[in-house]
């Protein structure tokens, strides 16, 4: 017995540093040789200005509140820079970050399925072009997966173990992953509240979960509380929970969900992109204001026409949502490089129904994978869905794909021992035969 756990030990470890070696070399290989010298995406570096920003929190503090200031990654940029450090260094940085996220997806498919599928899933992980596409530029969506991640994985402890300290440790990472980026409060906030009607209708494993539910509430408000003060100091006394920007999405939305747009008949991010910017050039001229001035003036008067918009075109609303459902999986910059995470998002999707047959067959808690995936959906489906804004649920759907995968593999390992069978017993009769 002692030999069979230490020999399951060894197949454990080497099957994880296995994930985490090709995850390192295939980070590094994107930062140091594909990423400059591929066409297929912009390589510019810094296409939305973090580092600027950063930099700007170092010459003269966090002085002007915007929805990409107010968020956390710039933040991450200002320390590594005032420690010393480059670009360079934040590319190394993501890549550690990447390295991470595997393996945490290993972990959490070797707690819920098995060893066979975490180690699948941990290789899709680590070779998905979606995730390697993020790490060697200035974008925050390495940095989202890792923590959106690292939030399911801590919301599968807390399911094993709902006490104090699971619950406050599921605050904290929740809420820095909402500071990298508000959308994935929702999954938190549903979570906490599926734990409540657990332990309200007194489930099997919520009867001491109510102390971990409040635990992880009262650990989120904390760690907001000085980020959303800050926005209060720095607006002039206006109330901004995490970012300003909500409504500019959801606007945006009306527009990148078209069919000329959602089809990648036009390039989004260009004649969508310009579309957008002039709706909100003639919102902020209808308000007497000059667009882009202040950002959270340009919430308040976006917000006025949102309202409008939800409640004069429910119709027109609810095909923005409908269509976004879809798009947050696929639509990029054009349509040649909208095919490729459109085609990995169907064959994981595939493979996760097949997972999830199973694990309802099996009675495997697979709501704990399914939930944050659906709310990520939801929320930006609601807003502006454009498939860069899945990342952070592709290692979590990788899970489910690869216990697809698995049993797909012991479909056909049974197959294989079925046959031999047959073979077997007929050998047998007729070297018995006379």
């Amino acid at each position: 017995m002692g030999q069979q756990r230490a020999h399951q030990r060894w197949q454990s470890e080497w099957r994880a540093w296995t994930v985490g070696a090709v995850a390192l070399v295939a980070s590094l290989t994107m930062v140091l040789f594909v990423f400059r010298q591929q066409a297929l995406v912009i390589n510019a570096g810094d296409p939305y200005d973090y580092g600027r920003i950063a930099r700007g929190f170092l010459e003269h503090g966090f002085d002007r509140l915007t929805r990409r200031a107010a968020m956390l990654y710039p933040h991450l940029l200002a320390i590594i820079y005032w420690l010393g450090g480059s670009d360079f260094h934040v590319q190394i940085l993501q890549s550690l970050l990447h390295v991470c996220t595997s393996l945490i997806v290993f972990a959490m498919a070797r707690r819920l399925y098995n060893l066979r599928t975490a180690f699948i899933a941990g290789l899709i992980t680590a070779l998905h072009p979606m995730l390697l596409r993020y790490v060697a530029d200035l974008h925050t969506e390495t940095l989202l997966a890792f923590l959106y991640t690292l939030t399911v994985w801590q919301a599968v402890r807390f399911y094993d173990c709902p006490n104090v300290r699971n619950g406050m440790l599921l605050g904290s990472v929740g809420m820095l992953a909402t500071l990298a980026k508000g959308v994935m409060l929702p999954f938190v906030v549903a979570y906490g509240v599926i734990w409540l009607v657990r332990w309200q209708r007194q489930m099997p494993g919520a009867k001491y979960a109510l102390g971990g539910v409040v635990a992880m509430f009262v650990t989120m408000v904390l760690i907001v509380a000085p980020w959303t003060y800050r926005n209060y100091r720095v607006s002039n006394g206006r109330f901004v929970l995490l970012t300003p920007g909500t409504a500019d999405a959801f606007l945006r939305g009306y527009i990148f969900t078209r069919l000329e747009f959602a089809t990648l008949q036009k390039p989004p991010y260009i004649d969508a992109e310009n579309e957008s910017n002039a709706l909100f050039m003639r919102i902020a001229a209808d308000a007497g204001t000059s667009w882009g001035n202040d950002e959270v003036d340009d919430e308040v008067n976006n917000g006025r026409v949102m309202k409008r918009m939800i409640i004069e075109h429910p119709f027109d609303t609810a095909r923005k949502f409908m269509v976004g459902w879809f798009t947050f999986w696929y639509e990029m910059t054009s349509l040649k490089n909208s095919l490729v995470p459109a085609t990995l998002a169907l064959i994981s999707w595939l493979l996760a129904i097949i997972g999830l047959r199973r694990a309802h067959t099996e009675g495997r808690p697979s709501w704990l994978l399914v939930l944050p995936i659906v709310m990520l959906n939801l929320v930006v489906a609601a807003l502006v869905p454009l498939g860069r804004y899945s990342v952070p649920a592709l290692p979590i759907l990788s899970v489910l794909a690869g216990f697809g995968a698995d049993t797909l593999l012991e479909r056909r390992n049974q197959r294989v021992a079925a046959s031999n069978r047959q073979i077997n017993d007929i050998l047998t009769s007729v070297s018995a035969s006379p």
